[in-house]
């Protein structure tokens, strides 16, 4: 037989989840005060935990017994496989409560494993590294803009309120469908619509943080890249200036050149010289030009 005629809505999936999380929060505060009479020490460490123990032990003795929680039982609700057919298997549920209550947790602990794994692989360049760091810490925040994305759909489509519920293709649907009141859904719909607008406006504030820092190193590399060139450029004026100076030109030599009498001049300039009068510069003996020597490496 075919249930898919008989499909859950949003009002009874978000009552019956609103049930259920309220009957999951009065267990764990009866195994907090529990946990209490085995010390303080044991209470402050272990405390966290007794939400997700709470969780999983309700949601796992419903579903190992084939018994509704108490919400689904509210609601008038039950789960069935993807196919709208048979009750999900034990198998199948209880990897949708894992999923659910300890998926995100798994999740995180996965990248925070990866990301020690990239700090302490030698072979991946330094700017790779920082490169898969840096996508590994911006995915930490994403669980919740998915879970924000996947209730809007859910408002807006009637599909599945729990992204465990959509790994798994596990569905609800009503006992009685024949008395479902018809009252109009577009209420969730606006929901869907302005949770949809709000994640959106979200993730672009943060892309555009992304994008300006990304700006901003860039132009800090331009910047120290042309002070780099900007520092050469003087090292090399200076070591042009406080190098041996020609008596003709007053600037640095190029092309050392020596006299027969001892004395050095750039080549050009001497040539130069040497076309209107045959006599040194310096003490006026006489000079020819096949008399030069050019000096190497000076």
């Amino acid at each position: 037989m075919n249930f898919r005629n008989a499909r859950a809505r949003q009002p009874e999936i978000v009552r019956s989840i609103q049930k259920d999380d309220r009957y999951t929060k009065e267990l764990a505060g009866d195994i907090s005060d529990l946990l209490r009479l085995t010390g303080p020490r044991n209470w402050i460490k272990y405390n966290q935990l007794c939400q997700l123990i709470a969780e999983i032990s309700y949601h796992g003795f419903a579903s190992l017994n084939n018994l509704q929680t108490l919400g689904e039982e509210y609601t008038g609700i039950i789960q069935v496989d993807s196919q709208y057919r048979n009750i999900p298997s034990k198998l199948l549920q209880l990897a949708a409560i894992i999923l659910e209550f300890g998926g995100e947790a798994l999740y995180l602990k996965t990248l925070q494993i990866l990301e020690k794994c990239i700090k302490d692989n030698d072979e991946i360049v330094p700017e790779a590294k920082d490169k898969l760091v840096a996508i590994a810490q911006a995915m930490r925040s994403s669980p919740a803009f998915i879970k924000a994305l996947h209730k809007s759909w859910f408002y807006l489509r009637c599909n599945k309120y729990q992204i465990s519920k959509r790994i798994t293709g596990i569905n609800y649907v009503l006992i009685r469908h024949w008395l479902q009141p018809h009252f109009s859904l577009y209420g969730y719909k606006i929901l869907g619509i302005i949770t949809f607008v709000q994640v959106s406006l979200s993730l672009a504030s943060i892309l555009y943080d992304i994008w300006g820092q990304h700006k901003r190193k860039q132009h800090q590399a331009l910047q120290s890249s042309k002070g780099s060139l900007r520092n050469e450029k003087v090292i090399e004026e200076k070591d042009n200036l406080s190098g041996p100076t020609c008596i003709l030109c007053l600037a640095p030599r190029i092309n050392t050149t020596l006299t027969p009498c001892g004395h050095l001049f750039c080549w050009n300039c001497l040539l130069d010289w040497l076309d209107e009068r045959d006599q040194c510069p310096l003490c006026r003996e006489y000079l020819k030009k096949s008399n030069l020597i050019q000096l190497r490496n000076l």
